[in-house]
């Protein structure tokens, strides 16, 4: 006598891919069901993946891994990108069918350079949130170190700001960032020479993200892992930045 076997759902397939849990786990797109999904750095979206995104979108199904039944997630989606998305389409990097589906409402953000009074509400803030993470009750800004972060370009924008202020804390022996604990390359007023114009705005974004990459390396000290972390992005797409740019995974040998 043959024994009645217990089908599985067939939306969670055990072992689908390494490390998959046999009852299976809701991803972003289930979970944002009713809700809102926040994609960053769409502009770096792998061309292959634009149209599977494009179809979530349109019919508000999917599948997950390894599954075979559909599954209905109705959602609102903010996107941002630091990318000329209407130079990627002439490029042929970025499909415009989607690009016309995310281009409802937008909003241009303009970087920290072009808003400095933005910057010391911005820094109190981060600083609030990284005392909370530190288990600190709290954490202020010299006068002279406000000026400093005032006066400065920011290449990075807010994760620059976010990574420069989480390192003073670290090295800051009271509750306040004085202007000894920012990085030297802060206080060189004036020193920085403006970009020749005119020079196309790709070149000024790969230049400032080149210059993000390499920071987030030192500060992290060269742990990659953390450096990611620090940016904000996924470990694998800060490894493919840093071979596009060819920065090194470790640091210079130092010079006799």
């Amino acid at each position: 006598m043959s024994r009645a076997r217990k089908t599985a759902d067939p939306s969670m397939k055990k072992g689908a891919f390494t490390g998959a849990k046999a009852t299976g786990k809701p991803g972003k797109i289930e979970l944002a069901h009713h809700g809102s999904l926040f994609l960053d750095e769409i502009g770096d979206l792998p061309l292959e993946m634009q149209p599977k995104l494009l179809r979530v979108l349109e019919e508000k199904d999917f599948e997950r891994v390894g599954g075979t039944s559909l599954i209905k997630s109705d959602f609102r989606l903010l996107a941002a990108t630091n990318h000329n998305l209407e130079d990627m389409l002439a490029q042929n990097r970025f499909r415009t069918d989607l690009f016309y589906r995310l281009n409802v409402i937008t909003l241009q953000v303009p970087p920290l350079r072009d808003r400095r009074e933005d910057i010391p509400p911005i820094a109190r803030h981060l600083l609030q949130q990284i005392a909370h993470d530190c288990g600190l009750t709290e954490v202020v800004l010299s006068p002279e170190a406000e000026d400093a972060l005032t006066n400065y370009a920011w290449p990075g924008n807010v994760r620059e700001l976010s990574n420069v202020l989480e390192r003073a804390v670290h090295y800051a022996e009271h509750d306040r960032v004085d202007l000894s604990d920012l990085p030297r390359y802060l206080l060189q007023k004036g020193k920085r020479p403006n970009a020749p114009a005119p020079e196309p705005l790709r070149h000024v974004q790969h230049s400032a993200e080149k210059e993000a990459l390499r920071r987030a390396l030192e500060a992290a000290d060269f742990n990659k892992a953390r450096a990611a972390q620090m940016l904000g992005i996924h470990r694998s797409l800060f490894y493919k930045k840093l071979k596009k740019y060819g920065l090194s995974l470790q640091p210079a040998p130092p010079r006799s």
